[in-house]
């Protein structure tokens, strides 16, 4: 009867406490299986990925606290890979995209005029004389005279255009769906509001004017390994024909086809 008594006393609360110690051990694995997901998702790719807390709500303190941490360094990563992203694609001056940028979403832009079937067109747009505005202001100044041109540029095309710093004080505007008339047009338009805008500073008023090159999308590539590198050094090409003709003005590509030897 003894034996029955301590039989019971002891393996009775044992049977009880069995399916609770199971059920735990259980909602335990489950959520570290969440955890575990939720790791995979940002390796993949997936940043921001988030856990939700609610589901741990019942959880041990423990667990709750190593969700909301997993979410906390999962939004962290996100932010961090943003910046780095928007960092890698931007020019830090002006705001712009940069050329590396420029390259490689012009050949996506470029592609989905080709299989479209519509034109697309480049400008090429480099600041007259902006030596002289370095050796003149100095070299802060030259840079805020950059940054009111981009500001320009960006103001002036359309939300379709992609406009970059290509480098130094040159930019470079794709125009899809724009063949050279309408890209001329456009090139005019820049042309015109940054001669009629200046930049001020403590004890004067700086004017400056650009000269444009304008290409179009040719199927007969002549210039570089591709037709976005064609189309840049097309423009570029009736660029240096605008400087050659007294700056402050516009240049297409045909017009130089048509006089060759006049090409710089």
């Amino acid at each position: 009867r003894l034996e029955l008594l301590l039989l019971g006393s002891v393996g009775l609360p044992a049977l009880l406490s069995a399916p609770i110690g199971h059920a735990l051990a259980r909602t335990v694995s489950t959520r570290l299986r969440q955890l575990a997901e939720g790791a995979e998702r940002i390796q993949a790719g997936e940043y921001g990925h988030l856990i939700d807390e609610e589901g741990f709500n019942h959880s041990p303190t423990e667990m709750l606290q190593l969700v909301r941490a997993f979410n906390s360094m999962s939004r962290t990563v996100r932010r961090n890979v943003e910046t780095i992203q928007a960092t890698s694609r931007t020019d830090q001056l002006t705001g712009m995209c940069n050329r590396r940028h420029l390259m490689s979403e012009g050949y996506r832009i470029l592609g989905v005029s080709i299989r479209s079937g519509v034109p697309c067109s480049c400008l090429m747009v480099d600041i007259d004389h902006f030596k002289r505005v370095n050796d003149t202001y100095g070299h802060p100044v030259g840079d805020r005279v950059l940054i009111h041109i981009a500001g320009i540029i960006a103001a002036t095309i359309r939300e379709s255009d992609m406009g970059a710093r290509y480098g130094g004080e040159e930019f470079v505007v794709l125009a899809p769906n724009a063949g050279l008339n309408e890209a001329m047009i456009l090139a005019e338009r820049i042309r015109t509001a940054v001669a009629g805008s200046a930049v001020t500073i403590a004890h004067a008023r700086i004017l400056v004017t650009v000269s444009i090159g304008v290409s179009e999308y040719s199927q007969d590539p002549e210039f570089g390994a591709n037709a976005l590198d064609d189309m840049i050094e097309k423009a570029d090409k009736a660029l240096y024909r605008a400087k050659n003709a007294g700056r402050n003005r516009v240049e297409s590509w045909t017009s130089l086809k048509r006089e060759p030897d006049r090409l710089p």
